[in-house]
């Protein structure tokens, strides 16, 4: 999850911003960053997709022998199709030199791709966050309340704060709520034996 916070970094620091500035189009602005950051943004994706997948069915064997909570282990990896969106940006600029068209380029292509970004994320973060909190709640997991927030979600909206100091500072926090709660999982549900 460190990898995708450097790599949500990379993707998302600097680059959109809403604003009500008169050079804002339809109340965003945007910068050209280098496509660089894109592609080892992707690459940092990949690697902690193939990283997540091994922790998350890890974290299932012990949710199922120890605490008998069975679950769905859905895995879905958007972030090579968010990272084309500043791409598209980019190649509007190059090609036309007008943000306007740049970024009515950027929201044709979200159009097309809203569905699956948008059913990915209420599945796995909102679901999942929903599930958290609720095994908190219960009782099920052997965790303080304050666990709670440890989630993509909560910790997304607070992220939204850190915008305050400079926009695209938030870009990170989503990964970091993933993180934040493995971290519980791996303190609380492992025995110290069993983490060496």
């Amino acid at each position: 999850m460190i990898l995708a916070m450097f790599g949500d970094y990379l993707l998302g620091f600097g680059t959109f911003s809403f604003s009500d500035s008169p050079d804002a189009y339809m109340g965003m602005t945007a910068n050209v960053v280098p496509d660089w950051r894109y592609a080892v943004s992707s690459v940092l994706g990949f690697v902690c997709a193939a990283l997540f997948a091994v922790a998350a069915t890890e974290l299932m064997k012990v949710m199922e022998k120890k605490y008998g909570l069975g679950g769905i282990l859905y895995f879905a990896f958007i972030h090579i199709g968010i990272c084309m969106l500043p791409v598209v940006f980019n190649a509007g600029m190059e090609a036309t030199g007008s943000l306007q068209a740049s970024i009515d380029m950027v929201l044709r292509v979200l159009k097309s791709i809203a569905v699956p970004l948008g059913l990915g994320f209420v599945i796995c973060d909102v679901f999942v966050t929903i599930g958290w909190i609720g095994l908190i709640l219960k009782g099920k997991l052997p965790v303080r309340k304050i666990a709670i927030i440890c989630n993509p979600v909560i910790i997304s909206l607070l992220g939204q704060l850190m915008n305050y100091i400079a926009e695209g500072l938030d870009s990170g926090f989503e990964s970091f709520g993933w993180l934040l709660m493995y971290l519980v999982c791996a303190l609380k549900l492992v025995e110290k034996e069993e983490q060496k």
